[in-house]
Formats: structure tokens, sequence, C-alpha cells
């Protein structure tokens, strides 16, 4: 059987950038299959899975991203995370915004 690969722009919709909440729940949603699964800035890379990878990626709004799985499950993967940032990570927003 052939490995799925699944590749996506997306755009950092949140006007804080990729900070911590949200880094933390591409993690969680992550774990959650068993493709690899990066996230990439430019000539930055990072594993999907580890949090300070992620925080090295300096995503800031309207930064491009290019996500990268491969696997059995890449393609459900990549629809969930796809679905994420397309959200505008609404509830990290609403949290954000209170502290403002």
């Amino acid at each position: 059987m052939q490995e799925s690969v699944c590749r996506q722009i997306v755009t950092v919709k949140m006007k804080q950038g990729l900070h911590l909440r949200p880094i933390s729940e591409i993690v969680r949603i992550s774990r959650d299959y068993t493709c690899d699964f990066k996230i990439s800035n430019g000539d930055r890379s990072a594993n999907a899975r580890e949090v300070y990878d992620l925080l090295e990626l300096q995503a800031l709004p309207e930064t491009e991203l290019v996500l990268e799985a491969v696997g059995d499950d890449a393609s459900k993967l990549m629809e969930e995370i796809v679905q994420f940032f397309e959200s505008g990570y609404k509830k990290f927003e609403e949290v954000s915004d209170l502290s403002e």
C-alpha cells in the first residue's frame, strides 16, 4: 500500500500570530494521527508534534505556512488541521480579546 502525501498552504489568521495556545492545539490534534506531519515557514521547518519546534517558526499574522503530512491517515489529519487554520482559531481569539 502506498503512503499518502498531502501538502497544503494555509495563512495564519490570528492577530497575535501562531503562539502557544494554538500551537498546543495543533500538537494535540496531530498526536491523534500516525502520519508524519511537519509545518514550514520559508526555510524553517518544524515537527508539528513538538511545541518548541513550532514556536521557532515565528509565524506572525498573515504568514503563509506549508503543511505536509505523509502516511496512511495524512488526508484526515490535513483536513482537520486546515479546518483549524481556516477557522482563525476562534476560541483562542475570544480568550485573547478578554485580556486586551
